[in-house]
């Protein structure tokens, strides 16, 4: 994933199997799933560890064996909690594929949910019926997606289905309230200012700009902003930059000085020395090491 884009763009699985399982381990510092969305829907399974999650406007607690559900387009991400590293799993996938108009299921549930209409109780814990049930038909996803079974496709299918069936029957779930609703709006704002953001990161950006592009008064934006994605703004639009700067540096044939030009930066000495604050090495030793493909510290995974 190129860590520039905070909305996905790529595909998760095939046009014929939209489905994509991902693995990440010992995941540490601050952010361990920087903030991101993408138009599929996503179960998040802890492994190992625990860590703090935040969906949408909501933050909880995720200790191992505990799972949560992200809505398609929601923006989530995943920060150190009393300084634990984090193995976790996620299952990515497109819920039109599962959708038959004339199931009551697809209607009444289903369809709902993909729209932001549906609050599910999470975290999925095995302290009750629902979230144990839950629980063990992510276990037999995961399972199923490193099995050599020629109908492995189908029996993903029918596995999600299920799971999602079980989510209905447990009535652990609800409407969403009118607030919640306007939470939905700010976010969709909030997308939109960072999208702006990557699209114009090369030049100064100011929080008044920034304000303007989400039609809000530079106090709310900021203290919105701040809410969300748990800096700044100023300090975003920084951070990103080292971020795109370290990616310039492993992906590309851009020297130390081009990379940091290329990502608005016009002080050389300030950008050694807040590149090394963030990767713990110099921007020379980043490049070094990833050319030569030993370990380098990244920013964070991304599903």
């Amino acid at each position: 994933m190129d860590l520039r884009h905070l909305r996905e763009n790529r595909s998760h699985g095939t046009k014929d199997f939209p489905v994509g399982v991902y693995v990440v381990e010992r995941q540490s510092g601050h952010s361990i799933l920087e903030n991101h969305w993408h138009e599929e829907a996503e179960f998040l399974l802890v492994e190992e560890g625990q860590a703090l999650f935040r969906i949408g406007s909501a933050e909880m607690e995720l200790h191992a064996g505990e799972a949560v559900f992200v809505p398609g387009g929601e923006m989530h991400g995943a920060y150190e909690l009393n300084g634990a590293e984090c193995s976790y799993k996620a299952i990515v996938f497109d819920v039109d594929w599962l959708i038959d108009a004339r199931d009551a299921i697809a209607s009444r549930f289903l369809q709902p949910l993909r729209r932001g209409r549906i609050a599910l109780q999470v975290p999925f814990t095995r302290g009750t019926d629902g979230g144990l049930r839950i629980l063990d038909r992510l276990a037999r996803l995961f399972a199923l997606d490193s099995a050599e079974d020629p109908a492995k496709e189908a029996r993903f299918k029918g596995e999600l289905i299920l799971l999602l069936a079980d989510l209905w029957a447990s009535g652990e779930w609800n409407e969403r309230e009118a607030d919640n609703l306007a939470d939905l709006r700010t976010v969709e704002r909030l997308k939109e200012t960072l999208a702006y953001i990557e699209s114009h990161l090369t030049r100064k950006l100011t929080v008044r700009e920034l304000a303007g592009v989400a039609g809000m008064s530079e106090g709310h934006f900021s203290r919105t902003f701040k809410s969300y994605m748990r800096k700044t703004p100023i300090d975003y639009v920084h951070h990103l930059r080292l971020r795109h700067a370290a990616l310039r540096l492993a992906e590309s044939d851009a020297n130390v000085g081009e990379a940091a030009l290329e990502a608005g930066f016009d002080n050389f000495s300030y950008f050694s020395k807040s590149f090394r604050a963030l990767f713990q090495c110099s921007p020379s030793e980043y490049r070094r090491r990833a050319r030569s493909g030993s370990h380098t510290k990244t920013p964070s995974a991304m599903d």
